[in-house]
């Protein structure tokens, strides 16, 4: 569930003041003094010498050579892959803070995660110890048959593969004995209620056992395979191949991936992760020195999955099994691919192989080679509608082809002209069809996509009224209409959420959007002078804006004075509008202006990213700076009024243009401009 920015601005403040940024980093790298800093190989690229600048006393941190940055939150986003929740979560926990978003948990309850945790552990451990040193005729055939798969002791020990004895209360029983609650086995997703409610009883029975661990390297969830030979004891009672624990408070199948916690450096210096089915094929892999390798569990890859990767990867290679259930699966990647605007690749093996068997019998070096040669989703989405279709006779196949691709595309969010243009291209070639007829069924299949979204979001406005008004009337609250700048009618916003909508909506500015209802304030207009059409949501602050806000770093006195006095449509790009938001957020809420409550408020990594590097920045010139925070401040007033002003007679020249005026109107309203001119000259002088 994501957090209130504001609501919530205190824990992240507790937080941030009880981890120290340098524990943090120093727990996976090593920190070298480098003046008055301290320093680190970074992670994230070929980094010889440490260019990872940690800053004590700030709890910041910077590669000038990736160009980001930022507090101990954004770290561990990049370091583990998770968003700001998560991180923030982790943080709690690992402080010993309580991380409450609801109502408060009963210890020991089945809604409390650290009972939770505790429980999977001690089961997980259990079934390990089984495996580990067998003690009876069963767990003595879970071992040989382990073997058999070709795993080794020493990756059964760094998956901590275990064995789940044939009994109903194993783990049940253990958790009792340890003075777990009745109801903790079946919310740890170890155990299954008996019918009418009297019990439970043990989900695993007589399987190998591989734990699911997060990104903490913290058990969360198991999955079971069966043994032949104990299977065979119960017919057609053994239950599937394979069993995944349920969903859980700590495990979500379709976010977690199998082995992310030990694949995750592997990935990031190799800017790839392959992506297999099984446990025991990613097992197979990093035996085979490929390390990394995760693997979905009982899900098909998705949105979820995908963000997590694309944070530790550039490219990600989904490798199938080559059966018929992989080549379904392939086809239903692509519009994945689209909307996450990923390098997704797509290796199906061959003869029905699975990743393991290919493995042992070709070995490490073809499947490296048939990932390097494994097509994007879009090509192999291509090869499988094209497969066996006569593209210049069979008329009918083509259309339902073209329509079934340009319907993908139209649904990308925000797709880069360039990649538009390259994968209209490839259908043109594919198809034999002309780019502009593709383009202009692109364009209708979007208008569609459009249509259909417009309707959805009638729908929903039509469900409820205006929660921010308070008054039915105000009329209907949707995505469309997020809260007003701060200082209006309608309330203050948080800056975190305006960005993600401003990136949903497919939105410039979203100070740009209407607002509905009789509470609300007219969106200003945008300044064509300074704000740029088409702008990026992730345009790095202008050296106007940057200047601002360093400022306004410098001295929080400074920037109180600034929340009054800069108008948001003085500013150069959306980043400044964000950062500026926040600060007038904290303003509104009455918190201290400083940078270390910014980027407590803020989540967005980008933003965080820029605030540090201005703080870095001003470090660096430290001693330097002739002119005082106040001079520079003032000086930004008159350059942001010039502007202002330039732009105002930009549009009272545009209006001359249009009007149809005679000789002598035409020259009193140039003298006018004129006028004005000379007077804003002589006051500026």
């Amino acid at each position: 569930m994501a957090l209130s920015a504001m609501m919530d601005l205190d824990l992240k403040e507790r937080v941030r003041a009880a981890v120290d940024l340098v524990d943090v980093i120093g727990a996976s790298l090593t920190l070298v003094p480098k003046g008055r800093m301290l320093a680190a190989q970074c992670p994230w690229h070929d980094d010889r010498s440490p260019s990872l600048t940690v800053n004590r006393e700030r709890q910041t941190w910077k590669c000038w050579v990736c160009d980001i940055g930022g507090d101990v939150f954004s770290y561990v986003m990049r370091r583990d892959g998770v968003d700001f929740v998560t991180a923030l979560r982790s943080l709690a926990e690992q402080a010993g803070i309580e991380y409450q978003t609801g109502p408060k948990v009963d210890a020991g309850s089945k809604d409390d995660k650290s009972t939770l945790l505790a429980a999977v552990k001690l089961i997980c451990d259990a079934y390990f110890d089984q495996l580990d040193s067998p003690a009876t005729d069963d767990a003595k055939i879970a071992r040989d048959y382990l073997a058999s798969r070709g795993i080794d002791d020493e990756h059964r020990h760094l998956f901590r593969i275990g064995f789940a004895p044939d009994s109903w209360d194993f783990a049940t029983g253990l958790l009792k004995r340890n003075k777990f609650r009745a109801e903790i086995p079946v919310a740890a997703g170890v155990a299954l209620n008996r019918r009418g409610g009297n019990g439970s009883y043990d989900l695993f029975r007589g399987r190998l056992m591989f734990p699911i661990h997060d990104m903490q390297n913290r058990p969360i969830s198991m999955g079971g395979r069966v043994i032949p030979e104990i299977a065979a004891r119960h017919g057609e009672n053994a239950g599937g191949k394979y069993i995944n624990g349920p969903e859980t408070k700590l495990f979500r199948k379709s976010e977690q991936l199998y082995g992310l916690q030990l694949a995750r450096e592997s990935i990031r210096k190799g800017g790839q992760a392959l992506v297999m089915e099984g446990y025991t094929d990613v097992i197979a892999a990093r035996q085979s020195g490929i390390e990394p390798v995760v693997a979905v569990l009982g899900t098909a890859l998705g949105e979820a999955h995908v963000r997590t990767l694309k944070r530790l990867a550039d490219r990600v290679v989904l490798v199938l099994d080559g059966d018929a259930a992989g080549q379904r699966r392939a086809d239903e990647v692509l519009e994945l691919f689209i909307k996450a605007d990923a390098d997704l690749r797509v290796l199906t093996l061959p003869d029905a192989m699975d990743p393991a068997d290919y493995l042992h019998q070709h070995g490490r070096d073809a499947l490296e080679q048939m990932v390097a040669e494994a097509p994007d989703a879009l090509e192999h989405k291509l090869r499988s509608l094209t497969a066996g279709i006569d593209v210049t006779h069979d008329t009918h196949a083509v259309m339902q082809a073209i329509d079934t691709m340009t319907g993908i595309l139209a649904k990308a969010p925000m797709l880069d002209p360039l990649k538009q243009d390259q994968m209209i291209l490839r259908l043109s070639r594919t198809f034999e069809i002309s780019q502009s007829r593709l383009e202009d069924r692109l364009e209708k299949k979007r208008a569609e996509e459009k249509e259909r979204k417009r309707k959805a979001a009638k729908f929903r406005a039509a469900a409820g009224t205006d929660s921010r008004s308070g008054d039915a009337s105000a009329g209907p609250a949707t995505r469309n209409t997020p809260p007003a700048p701060v200082g209006s009618a309608t309330g203050p916003i948080d800056p975190n959420l305006l960005l993600a909508e401003a990136a949903e909506m497919e939105l410039d500015d979203p100070w740009s959007m209407e607002h509905t209802g009789p509470a609300a304030t007219p969106a200003p207009t945008t300044n064509a002078a300074t704000v740029k059409p088409n702008q990026d949501r992730e345009v790095p602050l202008s050296s106007f804006d940057r200047e601002l806000f360093e400022v306004m770093i410098e001295s929080p006195e400074l920037a109180g004075r600034a929340v009054e006095a800069i108008d948001p449509e003085w500013l150069d790009t959306l980043s400044a509008k964000m950062i500026l938001a926040a600060y007038q957020e904290l303003d509104l809420q009455g918190r201290e202006l400083t940078v270390e409550t910014l980027l407590a408020l803020i989540e967005n990594d980008f933003l965080k990213n820029e605030v540090v590097t201005m703080q870095f920045r001003l470090a660096q010139r430290e001693g330097k700076i002739t002119q005082s925070p106040e001079q520079r401040f003032q000086s930004l007033l008159e350059q942001f009024h010039r502007r202002e002003n330039i732009a105002e007679k930009h549009r009272q020249i545009a209006k001359l243009e249009s009007l149809a005026l005679d000789e002598n109107e035409e020259l009193d309203l140039l003298k006018q401009l004129f006028d004005r001119e000379k007077d804003r000259q002589q006051i500026d002088h």
